[in-house]
């Protein structure tokens, strides 16, 4: 009776390591992976307006645009860290962090265009007395060396006390058109609650339809300011720029629209990670200023677009970055 049952438990073992053998073999070898579910039609974040891309920077331990469109950079104690996707451009509180580069013309001729890029910031300082890492804090800029902002400018700009839980994102164009009387249009992206996270931002003009928007995360921003005549609490995601005084939100001058956006005065340069004033030397014929400085959070998958994306096409792109694709 002992022995059958010895002999009952070896053969159940034996049986039970050939069953598992099997699930192995079959969930390793035979099972293929589960494919992801396209978000918008797309399979990853690269399909979307590929033709459209001129610029993107991943920062996988680089500073090279992959499409080519920008090239010899420069570098000025540019470091590293994690991202959401990989690794992370990595600002500084305690030196300038930086780099400049050659434009081609497909960044220099942008008339309608979509900046996008994942940040992570823990807000600007009160430039109360002077030092890196307080002030407005410089993204990008295209080079214009004898003005003093140039033709398209990113940053943060200097902070709000009645919101101190809020990062105020300043996107600029210098229109050198004929016609275009207000030629420096831009617009405040008013985000709140993200301080010291990682947020999706978008910023599109549409030549023409003359409209500026943003989105956070997706969606259009809650609060976009900082053109003429917004109200104090902002628009919903997208205003229209007027190339002369529109006298109103609701244009009462019948103003014309801003239309193409065409820089002059460049030089094919680009600054990035900073202003084109604060950089040593100076990129235009001025010089650093007390309130400004480089940028000091983190920055991911940094894209530039000759194109105004839509709205699906920005809910997709931050949803396929957001799952890594």
């Amino acid at each position: 009776m002992k022995n059958n049952k010895y002999i009952y438990v070896l053969a159940l073992a034996l049986v039970s390591s050939v069953f598992v053998s099997c699930n192995d073999e079959s969930i390793d070898k035979e099972n293929s992976p589960i494919p992801y579910e396209p978000i918008g039609g797309y399979e990853n974040s690269d399909e979307i307006a590929k033709d459209n891309l001129v610029a993107k920077f991943n920062f996988e331990n680089t500073i090279a645009d992959v499409k080519g469109n920008i090239t010899n950079a420069m570098a000025t104690n540019i470091g590293y860290a994690e991202g959401p996707k990989g690794k992370a451009y990595n600002g500084s509180s305690t030196e300038a962090r930086y780099f400049v580069a050659d434009a081609s013309n497909a960044i220099i001729s942008l008339n309608s265009y979509t900046f996008s890029f994942w940040m992570n910031s823990a807000n600007t300082i009160d430039p109360a007395t002077a030092g890196q890492g307080k002030g407005a804090q410089g993204i990008f800029s295209v080079v214009r060396p004898t003005e003093f902002w140039g033709g398209l400018n990113v940053y943060i700009e200097n902070p709000d006390s009645a919101f101190p839980d809020r990062i105020r994102l300043k996107f600029s164009m210098e229109n050198g058109r004929d016609g275009v009387a207000w030629r420096g249009q831009g617009a405040l992206v008013n985000i709140d609650g993200n301080i010291n996270k990682w947020v999706h931002v978008v910023f599109a003009y549409n030549a023409t339809k003359s409209t500026i928007s943003a989105y956070v995360n997706g969606e259009l921003a809650a609060n976009l300011g900082g053109f003429p005549y917004a109200p104090a609490n902002g628009v919903s995601g997208t205003a229209v720029l007027y190339a002369d005084n529109p006298g109103s939100l609701d244009n009462s001058n019948n103003a014309p629209k801003y239309g193409d956006f065409k820089m002059v005065a460049t030089n094919g340069k680009i600054v990035f990670g900073n202003h084109q004033f604060e950089t040593t030397p100076p990129q235009n014929n001025g010089g650093p200023q007390d309130w400004a400085t480089s940028y000091v959070g983190l920055l991911d998958e940094f894209r530039l677009y000759n194109t105004a994306l839509e709205s699906n096409d920005v809910r997709s792109l931050y949803q396929l970055e957001k799952d890594n694709r």
